[in-house]
């Protein structure tokens, strides 16, 4: 019982709109995306990315994996601004939540597909982050350029993976 209470300590903390709660947004995020890649790098899951296949050198998981710890605090900033915006952001906050599972689902993911389904997820991910943009959007403009860094990340994982399938050499 006690731990459920602590639990909703948690929760009631990374709902606040003060500085606590974007403290808190943005710091669970970040840590659990560190514990997710410390998981990945201790097993070895979704280190490898058929991104990178055809980049002249080969990044490892590790610079992925540090790439999102960072990215995820931007979920976390996002998801605290739209709270900001009161009852009618619900939506929103559960979209952003919805898109911080999503990438974790992804990254586990990315790693055992072949090249051709890694495409196809990164394309899904990519609409799927629109998707969410849009309606952070709609709320909010400001609340929705959180996401921005995600965003941009995004299409250049879709550039790399998809420019080689279309003729097109990055790099």
């Amino acid at each position: 019982m006690r731990a459920l209470a602590g639990a909703r300590g948690h929760l009631a903390l990374m709902n606040r709109t003060d500085w606590r709660g974007l403290l808190a947004g943005a710091a669970f995020p970040l840590l659990a995306a560190m514990v997710l890649y410390a998981v990945m790098l201790a097993t070895g899951v979704g280190l490898k990315s058929p991104a990178f296949y055809h980049l002249p050198f080969e990044p490892t998981g590790r610079l992925s994996a540090a790439i999102w710890i960072v990215l995820f605090s931007f979920y976390g900033i996002t998801r605290w601004a739209a709270l900001r915006h009161g009852e009618r952001a619900r939506t929103a906050v559960r979209l952003v939540e919805a898109l911080m599972l999503w990438a974790v689902v992804y990254t586990f993911l990315a790693g055992t597909l072949s090249e051709f389904w890694f495409d196809v997820l990164n394309v899904i991910s990519l609409c799927f982050g629109l998707f969410v943009a849009f309606n952070l959007a709609r709320l909010s403009r400001l609340v929705a350029i959180w996401l921005a860094p995600t965003f941009f990340w995004k299409v250049f994982a879709v550039a790399i993976s998809l420019g080689p399938v279309i003729g097109i050499s990055f790099f």
